[in-house]
């Protein structure tokens, strides 16, 4: 979907935050100059942190977030949980646009 757009992402799937893989990580933005990070939970000391503590150290690049945005979980049917979270395909294609849009915008 995201080539249908005209982008292209490298998947890292990264399962723990401790230890974090900061070279895996690091080698992505190499080639990619932009992450977004997609976790299953609350976004606040999730994943997405942790990265951003590792490109404030190594790589400033621009960042975006798929996460929950600080709110109780409930239980239901995975797909409609994803959907009602923001954490389906949606958002992550449109938050892959925006970290783009910034990428650009620092270029220029």
């Amino acid at each position: 979907m995201l080539g249908d757009k005209g982008m292209s992402a490298e998947v890292i799937n990264i399962h723990t935050t401790k230890p974090l893989d900061s070279e895996s990580i690091l080698k992505s933005v190499e080639k990619t100059g932009a992450i977004v990070t997609t976790e299953e939970h609350n976004f606040i000391g999730g994943l997405g942190e942790s990265i951003a503590g590792v490109l404030t150290i190594n790589k400033l690049i621009p960042q975006e977030f798929v996460a929950v945005d600080d709110s109780f979980g409930e239980f239901g049917k995975p797909h409609l949980l994803l959907k009602k979270y923001g954490l389906d395909y949606k958002p992550i294609i449109r938050t892959a646009q925006k970290v783009i849009n910034r990428k650009k915008n620092i270029k220029e």
